[in-house]
C-alpha cells in the first residue's frame, strides 16, 4: 500500500469514528455535546470585523506618533504601521494594501501634513489613520510596561475624505497589570512585543479574529 493510499484509508477512518460519536451522541440524548463539537469545528468563539470597509479598495495605513514625541516615538510607529500592513494583507480578501516603504519614503520626503497629500501620492483610495496620543515603555525608571492611548480612523478618499470608521482602542497597556524589570530584557525587544500587541488591536477590528486572543499576554510578556 502506498503513502497516498494509506492517507485516504486513514481519514476514512477518521471520518467513520466521527460519524459514529455523532450518532451515539445524538441517540443518547445529548444534543449539548453535539452542538459544542459543532461550534469547535467551526472555529469556536469568533468575533466579527467592526469595519468592513476596506474590502476591496486601495489602503494606505498611517501612524501618527504623539506630537509631544513625535521624533522618539517615530520609529516604533512606523513599526506599528507596517505591522498593521502586514495584518491586513493576512486577514481581509481582496484588499490591497499599500507598501509600507512608499509610505515611510513619503513621510521622509514631506511633514506630515494631511493625510490627504499622502493618500494622492500612494494612489489609495481609504486610509486607516492610527493616532497614538501616548506612548511609553516604562513605568517608572526600572520597569517595562508599555502604555498608549490609540485612535482609529477610516477615511474614505474617494468621497470626500468622509468618515466611514472611528475606532477609540483607548488605554493599552502591556503587561496589562504588571510591570517587568528592565533588567530581564533589552528595551528594543520589548518595544517590538508592545509594537504587536498594539498593532494586533487596531488590525483586528477590520476582519474575524479570536476576541480572547490577547487575555494571556500577560504570561508571554515575562518570557
Amino acid at each position: 500500500m502506498d503513502r497516498s493510499h494509506a492517507r485516504i484509508v486513514g481519514l476514512n477512518h477518521v471520518l467513520v469514528l466521527l460519524l459514529a460519536a455523532g450518532t451515539l451522541i445524538s441517540a443518547s440524548g445529548c444534543p449539548a455535546l453535539l452542538a459544542t463539537g459543532i461550534y469547535v469545528w467551526e472555529g469556536g468563539n469568533m468575533a466579527p470585523a467592526e469595519c468592513e470597509a476596506l474590502k476591496g479598495h486601495r489602503v494606505v495605513v498611517l501612524c501618527k506618533p504623539p506630537a509631544s514625541n513625535e521624533y522618539r516615538n517615530a520609529g516604533a510607529s512606523r513599526s506599528i504601521a507596517a505591522r498593521v500592513s502586514e495584518l491586513l494583507v493576512k486577514n481581509v480578501k481582496n484588499i490591497d494594501v499599500v507598501n509600507p516603504r512608499e509610505v515611510d519614503k513619503w513621510i521622509d520626503e514631506s511633514d506630515w501634513g494631511d493625510f490627504r497629500e499622502l493618500a494622492q501620492a500612494v494612489h489609495a483610495d481609504m486610509v486607516v489613520h492610527v493616532e497614538l496620543e501616548s506612548f511609553d515603555l516604562y513605568k517608572g525608571k526600572t520597569l517595562y510596561q508599555g502604555q498608549s492611548d490609540v485612535t482609529v480612523n477610516v477615511y474614505d478618499v474617494k468621497n470626500h475624505n468622509k468618515t466611514v470608521w472611528t475606532g477609540n482602542l483607548g488605554e493599552v497597556l502591556y503587561p496589562v497589570n504588571s510591570g517587568i524589570p528592565a533588567q530581564d530584557k533589552p528595551v528594543q525587544q520589548f518595544e517590538r512585543e508592545f509594537v504587536e500587541i498594539i498593532a494586533s488591536r487596531v488590525a483586528t477590528n477590520f476582519y474575524r479574529h479570536d476576541p480572547n486572543a490577547q487575555f494571556a499576554i500577560d504570561a508571554t510578556a515575562n518570557r
